[in-house]
């Protein structure tokens, strides 16, 4: 292997030795031989056996670990520190390429110069495969429809910058899978510790600061088995509230871009908006009501006088049940 590969792929990995074997499999299976594949141990009990899979795998796999768990947005940080790569790629250890994932995203990456980011579209297997395949493909439609782009070639779509607002109405997950030139990585910034949505805020921030692309065909496949902690349907509202403090944070550091700043205001109130109705629904009046505040002190139009109104019926035992706080 050349002491400087070309592509770097980081494996962030918890406590999951036999799902990490088959992801590992499907990396040293690519058609290109110009990588190196980094697994981050982040804090496994027991520890992850870094050493045997060097050995059975070759000097192509390296081995970085964390004493204790710092999720995955610290691994993959970790990772990129350790990457000599000029790409950067990243697999779950509960997820697989298809052998022409690398090859494909360099070969696009090295006819588009201009182009920061290529997102890869993703295929679904698993016990959950339909649910998550008949989701992903409306979500994508959806932005799509909304992003616009070019597509330069059958499946390769090339975005300005009306993505930033696709993706702020939704992050499919193609777009949480990026394969991206690492001084893009530099100005778009790590993953964010500490955020729920760490892959969709990442996604945004990159829409954002860089030129980006999809290949859409299925190469990155996506397992669906309910193994994973942050989708499940029970974190929905701590899902919809990341959504929004990821949109506050991001106004914060673009208010002095008027045009940029108004979208992501409306974005942020719209995100809260649909908080307070969330908690209208499950009768939660107080909690619904602070959070249509939050909606109209970022813009009126969105949080409407007519839900205070409904609100303020409910908070009274008026409409469909009685209020719970």
């Amino acid at each position: 292997m050349p002491a400087s590969p070309r592509i770097s792929v980081i494996m962030p990995t918890h406590n999951r030795p036999e799902l990490l074997a088959e992801a590992i499999d499907s990396v040293m299976a690519q058609t290109v031989e110009d990588f190196e594949l980094i697994v981050v141990d982040d804090g496994s009990q027991p520890e992850s056996p870094i050493e045997s899979l060097i050995q059975q795998f070759g000097p192509r796999l390296r081995g970085v670990r964390h004493p204790a768990p710092r999720g995955g947005p610290a691994a993959k940080n970790t990772g990129v520190l350790k990457a000599n790569g000029e790409l950067l790629a990243f697999l779950d250890d509960d997820d697989l390429y298809a052998p022409e994932y690398l090859e494909k995203a360099a070969d696009m990456l090295e006819r588009n110069p201009d182009i920061g980011v290529v997102f890869m579209g993703v295929s679904w297997f698993g016990t959950s495969a339909e649910w998550g395949g008949n989701a992903y493909d409306n979500g994508m439609r959806l932005v799509l429809e909304k992003a616009g782009g070019n597509e330069t070639e059958p499946g390769v779509h090339l975005f300005g910058e009306l993505l930033v607002a696709a993706l702020l109405d939704r992050v499919p997950m193609a777009f949480q899978r990026p394969v991206v030139r690492r001084e893009a990585f530099e100005q778009i910034g790590g993953y964010r510790s500490g955020c729920l949505l760490w892959d969709c805020d990442w996604a945004i921030r990159a829409a954002i600061a860089v030129s980006c692309a999809l290949i859409s065909e299925g190469l990155y496949l996506q397992r669906s088995d309910q193994q994973g902690l942050s989708s499940r349907p029970s974190r929905k509202l701590e899902q919809m509230q990341s959504n929004a403090e990821i949109k506050e944070r991001l106004l914060g550091e673009h208010v002095e871009d008027m045009e940029m700043a108004a979208l992501l205001r409306r974005s942020a109130a719209q995100a809260w908006f649909d908080i307070a109705y969330h908690h209208l629904l499950g009768k939660q009046c107080a909690s619904s009501l602070n959070a249509w505040r939050r909606s109209r002190k970022l813009s009126p139009q969105v949080a409407g006088k007519k839900f205070l109104a409904r609100l303020a019926l409910r908070s009274l035992g008026i409409g469909k049940g009685a209020p719970a706080d």
